[in-house]
């Protein structure tokens, strides 16, 4: 289990993980005995986010796993330093992967014998084109409308581009839920029909719009905080003790110090100690005298000179509420999730107020 997603294993050194809730499309499927059908077709989309991730490596990009969500799948990749070109290219191979598969899969559903491998050949057509297609829609976070970000940032800037994507995302968003249901009603105009359709579109439009305004609020946190560095938000309440050192001094420590952060280094990497009782004495006996290392995981870091921003999207990408902060690779500090937002709250209005009367000036 990882931040509440189930490792399935590796493919080319990247973790394809499953999320928990893609469990209950799974038990759906299981009463409907759709279970093949949506195997195979989640086994599409990792291709699908495979080609998202080796493009992104062999362009020097960090990527971090493949997740696998009820409406599709999400190659979690550090972006934050790809050009408007990189990008492009990331966003539009996924589409393409699918498309060329449906071709391929055409191809042999031609030569294939009349039959059921003639009828899986045409499934696996039908299934990777549309893919492909719905895709390649111009809207967040659907690949087309990372396509459309990125060829328009190349000549107006990330906010800018961001903003006229989200808008079309919009539009987008509209005229599809409106054509899905005509097209519905002109098939079945009982109620039943097409109020699930309406349904199904609802949760449809969720996902978009959420997706659309992430994106939209994440182009301006690093616009507006593109001045602020991982040192101002830096935090020093924690503890670094010995990953030999028994529970028991730990909290002598904890209680003398005021916190309940404890990192220590293990095989060179930090280690934050979890689930801490909230007492001394809710600690069984036999575990005040075992070493801190058993208690610990591994934590992400970010470095004391960074853009904050980047430091942001580490966090929202590695599911990390805290993240270790190193300083010529000693542990200077941490950061906090709730400690960085309270800091973008604060300082985005005068950020933004200041270049409205810089602009003004002019």
């Amino acid at each position: 289990m990882a931040g509440g997603s189930i490792v399935l294993g590796k493919i080319f050194g990247i973790d394809i993980e499953l999320h928990w809730s893609f469990v209950l499309i799974l038990l759906i499927a299981a009463l409907y005995n759709l279970l093949v059908e949506i195997v195979i077709l989640f086994a599409m989309v990792v291709v699908h986010e495979l080609a998202h991730s080796v493009t992104s490596r062999r362009n020097g990009l960090n990527v971090k796993k493949i997740l696998l969500l009820p409406f599709g799948g999400a190659s979690i990749v550090e972006l934050d330093n790809a050009t408007p070109e990189v990008s492009f290219r990331v966003a539009l191979v996924g589409p393409l992967t699918s498309i060329l598969l449906g071709v391929v899969f055409g191809a042999l559903a031609v030569y294939a014998p009349p039959g059921p491998l003639e009828q899986t050949f045409q499934w696996l057509f039908l299934l990777n084109m549309l893919l492909g297609i719905f895709n390649l829609v111009p809207a967040f976070p659907l690949d087309g409308g990372r396509v459309l970000k990125s060829y328009l940032e190349k000549g107006m800037g990330k906010l800018e581009a961001t903003k006229i994507a989200v808008k079309v995302s919009e539009v987008a968003l509209v005229l599809f839920i409106a054509a899905s249901v005509l097209y519905e009603f002109s098939l079945s105009p009982s109620q039943s029909g097409w109020i699930f359709t309406l349904g199904w579109d609802v949760i449809l439009a969720i996902f978009i719009y959420g997706g659309a305004k992430a994106e939209l609020e994440s182009a301006y946190i690093v616009k507006y905080t593109e001045n602020l560095r991982v040192r101002d938000a830096i935090s020093r309440n924690f503890v670094m003790v010995r990953p030999t050192a028994p529970m028991r001094s730990v909290y002598s420590t904890l209680l003398r110090r005021g916190t309940h952060i404890v990192l220590f280094m293990r095989n060179g990497r930090v280690c934050m100690v979890n689930k801490l009782p909230s007492t001394y004495g809710s600690m069984p006996p036999d575990v005040l005298g075992r070493s801190v290392e058993g208690f610990g995981s591994d934590l992400p870091t970010v470095d004391y000179n960074s853009r904050l921003s980047r430091a942001i999207e580490k966090m929202r990408y590695e599911e990390a509420p805290i993240v270790a902060v190193l300083r010529a690779g000693k542990v200077a500090g941490v950061l906090l999730g709730d400690h960085v937002e309270a800091i973008i709250a604060l300082h985005m209005p005068q950020a933004i107020a200041s270049r409205k009367a810089a602009a003004g000036a002019k």
